[in-house]
């Protein structure tokens, strides 16, 4: 079969580099970065990768501190030097450009967020500010915050928000300074929303709320449109062994050949199941692939039928669903790997990526390097971040993304389904709020290998966007390129495209609803009955997140009342002994706080062996010691602590209770080589323990249970650390105090909500 057509790949980028230097056109850098117009720049030579540096350029550390957030963060692709100052310019990748389509040969920039405003649909305007919301305290701590301030670096991408760019300087900001840049956008906000923003910016700039509760009353608000829209969902599932393979190890849900229309609404009890989609990639060959595949696939449309079957969940709980999905699909293949005693390279596994069409909301969900892209009329995204080798070392911050692909095991999985316990696995859930006509594909790397979708979606996809052709036609034609133009590998190809009914009425928001933001995210109450950390067999008709039953107070009042009396022992003295060798003091100066760390890199002077330092984003547990009388304290301080004279005044304190769920949330040096790490408190759910009337301390219980918080409150010796609180905590001291939780609960979570 002869090969098809395919457009040829294109390479755009930006140059972020010395002010007031603009370079003229046609200036050439590096041999084949030519000027357009300053700053942007044509790759001659897209298909050859750049040169690899020999470290990460100090304009590329807070883009790679922010690279999970890849739909809008730009990424560096590489560094060159200006030909007259001889001052580094880092050229930057994945800006908001419209990509060239035919007929045009400079793309332009995407229109601004105040420029598309006006006239933009409710769901639009929420989905901008959930995502700015969401990147305020990363770019906080990242020093960046006030490129969220600029509306010309704030680009919008249909639903998406897109920076075009970050650069560091020190910073004071606030919540109030973002109020004050949202106030304005009020009086042209769309009408269902324009009273609830008005009351939620005046709140901001009034200096109330948190950036936790920011988020979430902005979820909140997309969760109260989402069941008012009905979106209609055209489906087509493909999946072929391709001409080289002996059996086929991809596995999708619907079957291969499936085409189907859904109208989708979730706000009836009644309602018919929400579209579900899977595609998996089976991994080790002769030793199972096709057999973890489809285990996977099993497992997770089973776990998963009860939520697509269910109205009005909340984000939370969807969220939560799909990673115990995606955990229970690995229990299931690892369980057969064991039973059948592979090791290492022996055990079979799988990718996988969904997509869950619940009502506006779309989810997509994914472990290992199976993808999903998003496709517009002028462009074509990838929306995943491979778990493979490359992304790790750019996450990690140690390379540039495209350096690190010229590594030798690059493309290696650092995820799959069925390659090691799930407290190993880190599932990734994204919301996509639609608003408008969208179009989602799903793949394995038989099809996605060798940037194939990005040579052939203007002239292959665009056509289903626009009504000129539909999802199956595009489903089977998209198999027979991947074939024919990769052919190396099995194929799987699901075709996603939703369709808003903008005609549906919408209901103004509650002002009242604005009102979240004055409190902390509430926690989800507890039921009686404590998860398991993976589930074994799906539920038949318990929904995670949803609560099952009351909270148990007496318990969780009774083990506060232990930690109170076991940290009022005289047991801390020795313990604080211990804190102060090492106490600092909080610095005025910014240009003394240290340096910013890659999110995972080991302490200094650690060896390889040493225990493995956390990622940003980690969540962590609150452990109970062998010595009862140690406590985990985190200093109750804005920036990272320096080293001072020893007659420096102690820091104010809070204190971890046993069993709170703490995140991370970045990572500092201090210039003494201390490791910092800020934490933030996702809940304080602490152990079911129970206490005796005559414990060994000789205290009796309390009588009651406000006497047994009041009790909590009087003897510590800091105050207890509550849910939304944040501080900073010696790494060291973290690794003793904690330990990590890659399966994590909805009630768990708390107000670290995704």
């Amino acid at each position: 079969m002869p090969n098809l057509p395919t457009w040829p790949l294109s390479r755009f980028l930006w140059a972020q580099g010395p002010a007031g230097a603009p370079l003229p056109a046609g200036t050439v850098l590096a041999e084949r970065y030519q000027v357009i117009h300053y700053p942007l720049i044509r790759d001659s030579q897209p298909d050859v990768p750049p040169t690899p540096l020999e470290s990460v350029p100090p304009l590329a550390e807070p883009y790679l501190a922010l690279s999970r957030f890849s739909v809008t963060i730009p990424r560096p692709f590489t560094q060159v030097t200006h030909p007259n100052s001889r001052q580094p310019i880092l050229l930057l990748e994945e800006v908001p450009l419209q990509d060239v389509v035919e007929g045009s040969e400079v793309p332009t920039l995407l229109p601004t967020l105040s420029e598309a405003w006006e006239g933009a649909t409710a769901l639009h305007q929420l989905t901008w500010l959930w995502r700015l919301a969401k990147l305020w305290q990363p770019c906080l701590e990242n020093h960046v915050a006030h490129n969220l301030l600029d509306w010309q670096n704030v680009r919008v991408d249909e639903e998406d928000i897109r920076l075009l760019l970050l650069d560091s300087q020190a910073e004071t900001l606030t919540l109030a300074d973002l109020g004050k840049q949202w106030h304005p956008l009020t009086t042209t906000a769309a009408s269902s929303i324009r009273e609830f923003l008005s009351q939620l910016t005046q709140w901001l700039l009034s200096g109330k709320g948190s950036p936790d509760s920011l988020v979430y009353t902005l979820i909140q608000a997309i969760e109260a449109l989402s069941p008012q829209q009905t979106v209609t969902v055209q489906l087509a599932n493909y999946s072929d062994q391709g001409p080289t393979r002996q059996r086929n190890e991809d596995a999708c849900y619907p079957k291969s050949g499936f085409i189907g229309q859904v109208a989708v609404k979730v706000a009836t009890a009644d309602m018919s199941p929400v579209p579900l989609v899977v595609v998996c990639d089976g991994v080790g060959g002769h030793q199972g692939g096709d057999v973890a595949s489809n285990l996977a696939i099993s497992a997770v449309t089973q776990y998963l039928s009860p939520i697509a079957a269910t109205a009005n969940l909340s984000h939370q709980q969807v969220v939560t669903a799909l990673k115990q999905a995606i955990l229970a699909a690995n229990q299931s293949i690892a369980d057969r790997n064991d039973a059948a005693q592979r090791q290492d390279r022996n055990r079979m596994g799988t990718t996988i990526v969904i997509a869950l069409v619940y009502g506006s909301r779309l989810y997509i969900a994914h472990l290992g390097d199976s993808r999903a892209y998003r496709v517009r009329s002028y462009n074509c995204r990838q929306i995943t971040l491979d778990d493979d080798v490359a992304a790790r070392e750019m996450r990690l911050g140690l390379e540039l993304y495209q350096d690190a692909l010229q590594n030798p095991g690059s493309g290696a999985l650092v995820q799959a389904l069925g390659m090691a316990d799930s407290t190993h696995l880190r599932p990734t859930v994204m919301l996509y709020p639609i608003a408008t006509n969208s179009l989602f594909v799903l793949c394995s790397d038989g099809l996605s290998d060798n940037d194939l979708l990005r040579r052939i979606w203007q002239t292959e996809l665009i056509p289903v966007l626009t009504g000129d052709s539909d999802v199956a036609t595009v489903g089977k034609r998209l198999i027979e390129l991947a074939n024919t133009q990769n052919g190396h590998d099995n194929v799987t190809v699901s075709l996603l495209r939703l369709l808003p009914d903008r005609a549906d009425p919408i209901r103004p928001l509650p002002i009242a609803l604005a009102e979240l933001l004055l409190t902390p995210p509430p926690l989800q109450s507890r039921s009686d009955e404590t998860p398991a950390m993976v589930p074994q067999t799906a539920p038949q008709t318990r929904i995670p997140g949803i609560p099952q039953a009351r909270w148990r107070v007496l318990p969780t009042l009774a083990s506060l009342a232990v930690v109170a009396i076991l940290v009022s022992s005289i047991g801390v003295i020795g313990w604080q002994w211990f804190v102060r060798r090492s106490e600092p003091s909080v610095s005025t100066e910014s240009t003394t706080s240290g340096e910013t760390l890659t999110p995972s890199a080991l302490p200094p002077n650690a060896s390889q062996n040493s225990p493995a330092a956390t990622t940003v984003g980690d969540y962590l547990q609150i452990r109970p010691l062998p010595d009862p009388s140690a406590a985990a304290t985190m200093l109750d301080i804005e920036g990272p602590p320096v080293p001072e004279p020893p007659d420096a005044v102690g820091l104010p304190k809070r204190l971890l209770a046993v069993g709170s769920i703490v995140q991370v949330m970045s990572r500092q040096k201090t210039p003494d080589d201390q490791i910092w790490v800020r934490l933030r408190v996702c809940s304080i759910s602490l152990p079911d323990t129970e206490v005796e009337a005559d414990g060994a301390s000789g205290l009796s219980t309390p009588s009651s249970e406000t006497d047994s918080l009041i009790t909590s409150e009087r003897d510590l010796p800091f105050p207890l650390a509550q849910s939304g609180d944040q501080g900073w905590l010696l790494e060291t001291q973290m690794l003793i105090f904690s330990e990590q939780l890659l399966d994590i609960s909805s009630d768990q979570q708390g107000v670290c909500t995704d």
